[in-house]
C-alpha cells in the first residue's frame, strides 16, 4: 500500500535531517506521523498548529499542542483582554487523537464556531479561518504548491471559497484578513507585513507570539517573504463530511473519547470527526525527500509548556 511506504520514508527523512519527533504513547500506532496541522482566525489575530508526533500521545491517545494565552492581539482586547472581559481572538491549542479509521480534531480558545461581531468587517464578523494538515512533510507554502495541502471547512459562517462542510485535497488558500480587519501583506489599518505585523504587535503588548508546535517559519515560505496570511480554502477537492462532537461547550460525547477538558482554558471547544481512508488514499508517494530539510527549519516546535493549564469549557 503506498500510504505505507509514505510513512516509512517519512520516518527515515525524519531521522536523515535531524527532526526530533517523540514517539507517540497510545493504543494506535499512527500513521499520521509528521503531520503539520494547523489554524488561524479570519483576521490573523492568532494561529496555532500541532505537529503530530511532536509531543507524547497521552493514555487515552490525545496529543495536545498548547498556544499561549497572551497573544490573540485585538485592539479592542488587548492580548489579555479588557477587565471584565474574556478575549474571543485568543486560541489555546489543538488537539488530535487518531484510531484505526478515523481521526479527531478539537479547537480550543474564546472564539464562538459562529464568530465575533465586528463592525467593518465583510459579513459582520470575524471567525475562525479553514483547518489545514499536510502529510508531505513540507512547509505550508510547498504542500500547497505541490498538491499535498488538506484543508477542513468547519465552520459554515467563515469567508472560505467553499461551501460545504467537510474535509478537501489538493486545496489552494488565500487570504481574507484584508476584509476581515486583520493583518496583510499590503498596508491595512496602519498595520503591514501579515505575521511579522501580528507579532510585533504582540511584542509590543508585553506577549510573546507562538504557533503551538509550530513556528512563524512554517506559514512564511521559510522566511523568503511575508505570505503568513493564507487562512482559508480557495478551491480544493470535496472528500469526505466531518461529524461534530462540540459546537462549543464540553460535551459527553467528547469526554467518551478521553479528551481532557482540564488541558486548556479557552471558553469555546470545536470538536469534529473524519474518515481516515480517504486523506491516506489521496496522498500522493513523495519524489524525494528533500522537502523534508525545509520542515527541519519550519517545523521546529516550540520548547515552552504552560506551568498553569486551567478548566476548559466549552
Amino acid at each position: 500500500m503506498k500510504t505505507h511506504g509514505l510513512f516509512n520514508l517519512l520516518k527515515v527523512g525524519v531521522t536523515t535531517f535531524g527532526i526530533f519527533f517523540v514517539a507517540g504513547q497510545g493504543a494506535y500506532a499512527s500513521d499520521l506521523k509528521g503531520t503539520a496541522f494547523s489554524i488561524s482566525l479570519e483576521c490573523l489575530n492568532d494561529t496555532t498548529g500541532l505537529l503530530v508526533g511532536q509531543n507524547p500521545n497521552d493514555a487515552n491517545g490525545w496529543q495536545y499542542a498548547f498556544d499561549s494565552n497572551k497573544d490573540g492581539m485585538n485592539g479592542n482586547y488587548g492580548v489579555v483582554g479588557a477587565p471584565g472581559t474574556v478575549n474571543p481572538y485568543d486560541i489555546s491549542g489543538m488537539a488530535i487523537k487518531e484510531t484505526a479509521t478515523s481521526i479527531i480534531v478539537a479547537i480550543n480558545g474564546n472564539m464562538k464556531l459562529t464568530g465575533q461581531a465586528e463592525q467593518g468587517a465583510t459579513g459582520g464578523q470575524i471567525g475562525y479561518g479553514d483547518l489545514f494538515f499536510n502529510m508531505a512533510g513540507k512547509t505550508f507554502d510547498n504542500a500547497m504548491s505541490s498538491g499535498d495541502l488538506f484543508g477542513i471547512h468547519f465552520s459554515s459562517v467563515n469567508a472560505s471559497g467553499v461551501q460545504q462542510v467537510g474535509v478537501y485535497s489538493g486545496v489552494q488558500a488565500k487570504t481574507v484578513t484584508d476584509v476581515k480587519e486583520g493583518y496583510t501583506v499590503a498596508t491595512y489599518g496602519g498595520l503591514a507585513g501579515g505575521g511579522n505585523s501580528y507579532e510585533s504587535q504582540v511584542s509590543k503588548a508585553n506577549g510573546v507570539a507562538t504557533y503551538g508546535d509550530l513556528t512563524s517559519s512554517y506559514f512564511t515560505n521559510n522566511g523568503k517573504d511575508n505570505t503568513f496570511n493564507l487562512n482559508v480554502i480557495q478551491s480544493g477537492n470535496y472528500l469526505n463530511g466531518i461529524s461534530f462532537l462540540a459546537q462549543g461547550n464540553v460535551t459527553q460525547q467528547l469526554l467518551t473519547t478521553g479528551y481532557d477538558a482540564n488541558k486548556f482554558n479557552g471558553t469555546q471547544t470545536i470538536a469534529f470527526e473524519f474518515s481516515k481512508s480517504t486523506i491516506l488514499k489521496s496522498t500522493p508517494e513523495p519524489a524525494a525527500l528533500t522537502g523534508l530539510g525545509i520542515v527541519g527549519l519550519a517545523l521546529a516546535g516550540s520548547k515552552r509548556r504552560k506551568k498553569s493549564i486551567i478548566v476548559a469549557i466549552g
